[in-house]
């Protein structure tokens, strides 16, 4: 999979100050006045602006390519409702050389079989298209871990939202790695939205989130119970809870 930060909203830093300000002082001229500020000042707007109403954080975009990630992961992406979404097409685009991706737990004799099923899918879906049928109709014998691409646009506020929703034990390998890779290309151009999609509450609910995770695989080794029975589990829904307030 690769992440790549297409597009950030041009002169973020200045804007945000602005739409916070425009609620005491509703005039465009203050743009200029906040270009002219020293660079201390604004990033100390900035990390004030982190701990208020994140309703200004709604006028700054950011947009990502995502390439290689499965289509169960962009069913789960998504859900997530106040973001923009193009994606590639499987109506119209004849899939017969499809790539797809492997779960990790999917392993030894179990990669033989998950590999053979691939391969059997790969050739009805090529015998289909032969036949005649259009790919909107034989798209439906594909697997849903077959490789994607998709562009996702979403405002600072809703990126933050993700973060802090998405950052769990809990979540998918592939969904945590994808947002890991999100995380990384907004910094490169915006170190100072640290403090807007990783803020101190959230370096608690890491913390705590790693000693669940090894008190889970202790739980599930020494009891034999399935992970999402275990105490170390349902504590880490009701973190989720908290993490969502």
């Amino acid at each position: 999979m690769k992440v790549s930060l297409i597009y950030a909203t041009p002169d973020a830093v200045e804007l945000l100050i602005f739409t916070k300000n425009t609620r005491l002082n509703m005039n465009p001229k203050g743009l200029d006045d906040i270009r002219s500020w020293p660079r201390e000042k604004k990033m100390g707007e900035l990390k004030y602006m982190s701990t208020t109403i994140p309703s200004s954080w709604e006028f700054v975009d950011v947009i990502f390519c995502i390439e290689g990630v499965t289509r169960a992961f962009t069913h789960q992406l998504v859900r997530t409702r106040n973001a923009s979404y193009a994606q590639q097409a499987m109506r119209v685009v004849d899939m017969s050389s499809f790539d797809y991706h492997t779960g990790p737990t999917v392993t030894d004799q179990a990669k033989v079989v998950y590999d053979s099923v691939m391969r059997t899918i790969a050739q009805a879906y090529s015998e289909i298209i032969a036949q005649g049928a259009k790919p909107e109709d034989a798209r439906g014998v594909l697997p849903t871990d077959i490789l994607t691409n998709i562009c996702m646009k979403i405002n600072l506020r809703g990126f933050s939202e993700l973060v802090k929703k998405r950052s769990s034990p809990r979540v998918q390998d592939e969904y945590a790695q994808v947002l890991s890779q999100m995380v990384t290309e907004v910094l490169k151009v915006w170190p100072w939205a640290l403090n807007f999609i990783m803020p101190r509450t959230d370096v608690s609910h890491k913390e705590l989130n790693q000693y669940l995770k090894i008190q889970l695989d202790k739980e599930v080794k020494e009891t034999g119970k399935p992970q999402n029975e275990t105490q170390a589990w349902e504590a880490m829904k009701l973190l989720d809870i908290i993490r969502q307030e």
